[in-house]
């Protein structure tokens, strides 16, 4: 979202990773349910997303053709706990390791986010961080 801080080099990184490299990207239902969380708050965004903006581009994004659709899987829940407990890892890290969990269960290897020092601990994730 325009407004946003790192929104260049946002989509400096999806040109380079869909349109150079003619690569899908993967999403979960994590990832969109943080990003309508994300642009339809004021406390963010002078001018915020309304929340029917919001879904109809989550839903968008969600159906291109670009996108690889990765949902939870059954062992996900019990692989969180297991890394929550074996990396004494607290409560803020919870909804990271979700992500990191059902990502790497749907054979997702890479990882673009601005927060990768909170995904560093996944050895089973190569963390790009899209301002590098």
């Amino acid at each position: 979202m325009q407004g946003a801080p790192n929104h260049a080099a946002a989509r400096r990184l999806f040109a380079t990773e869909i349109g150079a490299r003619r690569a899908q990207i993967a999403l979960t239902p994590q990832v969109f349910f943080e990003f309508v969380h994300v642009v339809t708050d004021p406390r963010r965004f002078v001018q915020p997303m309304h929340m029917d903006q919001a879904v109809a581009l989550a839903r968008d994004l969600w159906d291109a053709p670009e996108t690889l659709r990765v949902l939870p899987g059954p062992t996900m829940l019990h692989r969180v706990l297991e890394f929550l407990d074996s990396l004494r890892l607290g409560r803020k890290r919870i909804l990271d390791t979700a992500l990191a969990v059902t990502l790497n269960q749907a054979g997702v290897s890479r990882l673009a986010t601005f927060n990768a020092q909170d995904f560093a601990i996944f050895e089973f994730l190569e963390v790009v961080n899209p301002t590098d």
